[in-house]
C-alpha cells in the first residue's frame, strides 16, 4: 500500500511539471508576442520582414547601451555597498 502511495505521488509531482513547463512556455510566447507587437507598433512597421531588418540594423547599438546601462548600474550598486 505505501508503495502505490509514493507512486501516486511521483506522478503527482510530474505531471505538476509538465504543466508548469506549459505554463512557462505559454508566458513565453505571450511575452515575445507582446513585445512584437509592441516593437513593430512603435516603429510603426507593419511587414515581418521589414522588422528583422531594423532589428539586425539596430541591434549592435541596442547592445552597447544594453552594456552600458549594465555597467552604470553595477557602479552604482558598488557606491552604494561601499
Amino acid at each position: 500500500m505505501p508503495k502505490q502511495n509514493i507512486t501516486n505521488k511521483i506522478t503527482d509531482i510530474e505531471e505538476q511539471i509538465k504543466k508548469l513547463k506549459e505554463k512557462q512556455k505559454r508566458i513565453l510566447t505571450n511575452t515575445q508576442r507582446e513585445i512584437g507587437k509592441y516593437l513593430m507598433d512603435t516603429w510603426r512597421i507593419e511587414d515581418v520582414s521589414e522588422a528583422k531588418i531594423l532589428i539586425d540594423l539596430f541591434k549592435d547599438q541596442v547592445k552597447v547601451y544594453y552594456e552600458v546601462a549594465s555597467s552604470n548600474e553595477e557602479l552604482e550598486t558598488d557606491e552604494t555597498n561601499n
